[in-house]
């Protein structure tokens, strides 16, 4: 089992590209721990953004936890 935590400084500027309504292209490496977690920010600014619900307070923001089987 592998644990992977998002990185918060790329899930905050994913969060306000997304919120600003810019194309959902990841400054990062793909594939990449701060690729995923700078996705992850994108969609929820994007969410924000439409009037759409989304989370920024760790239930699916940056310090969220995934366990990859």
């Amino acid at each position: 089992m592998n644990i992977v935590t998002q990185d918060p400084k790329a899930w905050e500027a994913g969060f306000k590209a997304g919120e600003q309504g810019k194309p959902g292209q990841s400054p990062y490496p793909a594939s990449s721990r701060e690729d995923w977690s700078w996705h992850s920010g994108h969609v929820e600014g994007d969410a924000k953004r439409q009037g759409f619900g989304y989370t920024r307070d760790g239930s699916g923001g940056p310090d969220r936890v995934w366990e990859l089987a």
